[in-house]
């Protein structure tokens, strides 16, 4: 084992009701990379269904390809998919439950599926939005349970611009959306079986039944759906899953997520990886700068993505990340922090490997793959699951998560598994063993954080907000004093601003004003807003 193993952790870090949900016995547990390995997983595992299917989204879409042919043509589109799998077996139900997302967010989406228009679910589909989240969250869970025998948890939906495989190539011709390329993009998965995939069984229906007032029947089967290319990376492992839930319908708030990524921080002897498409959130922030300041704390290192969806994350979530990494670098008097990008050469100006995975892995002890962001959204506004993996000591166990941590070091500075191997048995540390791999077309590169405007970061906190938002809470913090905005009357203000947003967002993206109104001007203009004392009162 190399030198940053150390002693196995014994005692499990797990406590259902606090940190998570439940806890299960996993028999197998297969640790998948990049959409090509889950699309096809999910495939063959879906196939074996006997009775049911489950699937809780973000983003779901029909026309999405889940596979190619050897001419690198589209073989089978998930529509066509789920619709055979109904025509072959009569007695399987498919579930799918999709965010209800608000107007603004649909013009890179599917037409809504209930029309019939773009896709006609076969008889046996039963497909719903989930419209039950506060103002402002989303249903962020990505959850597919076969025969609650067999399940998935992680960071891809089954939509588009996620398929890719871990080579990432800038010109791959098979990456492309409404015949338009789109650039590379890396996320993760976790398969579970037994108790586990039951487990993540019961979420799912709980979700549904939240979103729908129905309760989902668990049917009996005697196959077992686990498809045999699928390979099983652990072993009879301790599994844990952790949700974050807002306030809904009188049931108090779940902030597992954020419990979990508390406890993992504060127990990490040698190292914390972290590998996640957001980096924002305040309190897991807090949390790392308390062991920085350990002079024999662990090494921790972060990657994530060099670039943002878009103006309006660049304005939000950019500038909180910088922020927060800004205030973290600063902390680290030890030397102990790094901050990474994952970086590809020959990729078009603007764009970047777009790294949308969630992952966290301590110690050799825990691994954890799920949809929650480090984000402040995702501890407490929207919906989200995750699974840990527990070694409690197993030394397979441990191997097979330190395998993995290599596998994605592996993959993002374009060598083999052996390379990181030795250049980790090699290094004291972590990031010295990063520093030694790659090469100018690919590698792990330091993310530069530069320095930002105060009025700039007020104007970028409603990105991410750190509570579910009232809708009565915003009427009376608008209403004028001493003359409450009776709440009828505070929804009608309210639902016409919001159509008038929602009007400006198509008058933007459908019309002349696009030409004037560009990404580019609105971040010119909000880092010109930040020069000026008065921009504080403006936001």
């Amino acid at each position: 084992m190399p030198p940053d193993s150390g002693p196995p952790h014994v005692q499990t870090l797990f406590r259902p009701g606090e940190n998570c949900t439940a806890t299960a016995m996993a028999q197998r547990a297969c640790l998948l990379i990049d959409g090509q390995d889950y699309y096809r997983a999910f495939m063959r595992a879906t196939e074996k269904a006997e009775r049911s299917i489950i699937i809780l989204a973000w983003d779901f879409d029909s026309r999405v390809v889940l596979d190619f042919d050897d001419d690198n043509k589209p073989a089978m589109t998930m529509g066509e998919f789920l619709n055979d799998l109904c025509k072959r077996n009569r007695k399987l139900r498919i579930q799918i439950l999709d965010w209800d997302y608000p107007m603004i967010f649909g013009t890179g989406r599917e037409f809504p599926l209930t029309f019939g228009i773009t896709w006609k679910p076969h008889r046996h589909i039963d497909f719903r939005y989930d419209d039950t989240h506060p103002l402002a969250g989303s249903h962020h869970q990505k959850i597919v349970v076969v025969d609650d025998k067999v399940a998935f948890c992680g960071g891809l939906d089954l939509t588009s611009k996620r398929w890719d495989t871990p080579d990432h190539t800038p010109d791959d011709p098979r990456r492309k959306w409404e015949d338009k390329p789109y650039p590379p993009f890396h996320d993760t998965m976790i398969g579970v079986d037994g108790e586990a995939a039951a487990a993540l069984g019961a979420i799912a229906r709980h979700r549904w039944q939240l979103a729908t007032n129905e309760v989902l029947r668990v049917f009996a089967t005697s196959g077992d759906p686990w498809p045999k290319e699928m390979p099983v990376h652990i072993q009879d492992a301790n599994v844990a899953v952790s949700v974050t839930a807002p306030p809904q319908d009188g049931h108090e708030p779940v902030r597992q997520v954020e419990q979990l990524y508390l406890d993992m921080i504060a127990t990490a002897k040698k190292y914390i990886y972290i590998e996640n498409q957001y980096f924002t959130s305040q309190t897991i922030g807090e949390a790392l700068e308390k062991r920085l300041a350990e002079p024999d704390g662990p090494e921790i290192i972060v990657l994530t993505r060099l670039l943002s969806h878009g103006w309006l994350e660049e304005v939000t979530m950019t500038n909180l990340r910088t922020r927060l990494v800004r205030r973290l670098r600063e902390a680290d008097v030890h030397g102990h922090l790094r901050v990474y990008y994952p970086h590809r050469h020959g990729l078009c100006d603007g764009t970047c490997i777009d790294l949308h995975s969630k992952v966290m892995i301590v110690d050799d002890e825990w691994l954890r793959i799920g949809s929650s962001n480090l984000s402040n959204r995702s501890m407490a506004v929207d919906t989200e699951c995750d699974v840990t993996v527990e070694a409690r000591g197993d030394a397979k166990v441990r191997a097979a998560i330190q395998r993995y941590l290599y596998k994605l070091l592996a993959e993002h500075s374009h060598c083999k598994v052996e390379d990181v191997e030795a250049a980790r048995a090699a290094s004291p540390t972590l990031a010295r063993a990063i520093k030694g791999l790659g090469s100018d077309e690919r590698r792990i590169s330091d993310l530069d954080c530069p320095e930002i405007a105060g009025s700039t970061l007020s104007l970028a906190a409603i990105g991410d907000p750190e509570t579910p938002i009232s809708l009565d809470g915003l009427v009376q913090e608008f209403a004028p004093p001493g003359d409450p905005v009776p709440t009828q009357r505070g929804r009608l203000i309210l639902g016409g601003a919001l159509i008038a947003v929602i009007s400006l967002a198509f008058l933007w993206r459908y019309t002349p004003l696009s030409a004037v109104a560009t990404p580019e001007t609105a971040v010119a203009w909000a880092r010109s807003l930040s020069d000026h004392w008065w921009a504080p009162f403006i936001v």
